[in-house]
């Protein structure tokens, strides 16, 4: 493989980077709006089309993750071409799985309040985190 041929490869990967961070803000936006509809609905309500709701968002959280994955993998990738791509935007998240895995807990006891309470006052304050770090990730990469 030629240097012209790793150089495309590095453009490849830095173009997809961008653009599926582009894409995650707007996903990031739409999980916390959902996720704020249903804290709040929560409090009032346990109804089978809200717990629907919860389960998608969960479902939404999960692949979002395996997304996070792929983009360290892309970034590894970089680093090890070269680039000096910091991955702390992305350690940040690996930090928030202890979260997700206390909201499941508390779904599952059917503890509705501590429930409506993580997603509104630690899981939305930290996807609004999170973007600003995948933000300051792209702008690295220009």
């Amino acid at each position: 493989m030629g240097n012209e041929d790793r150089k495309e490869d590095v453009e490849e990967v830095v173009d997809a980077i961008k653009n599926g961070l582009t894409e995650a803000n707007d996903i990031i936006k739409e999980i916390g709006n959902k996720m704020m509809d249903c804290a709040n609905l929560l409090r009032v309500e346990q109804s089978y089309s809200l717990f629907t709701a919860f389960s998608e968002i969960i479902k939404n959280l999960s692949d979002f993750m395996e997304f996070i994955k792929e983009v360290r993998r892309g970034v590894e990738h970089l680093n090890l071409k070269g680039y000096n791509v910091s991955m702390e935007p992305l350690l940040y998240w690996d930090r928030s799985l202890n979260l997700f895995k206390e909201t499941l807990s508390a779904f599952e006891s059917q503890d509705w309040i501590t429930l409506s309470d993580l997603m509104q006052y630690e899981l939305h304050p930290l996807l609004l985190e999170g973007e600003k770090g995948l933000s300051d990730l792209k702008e690295s990469l220009q």
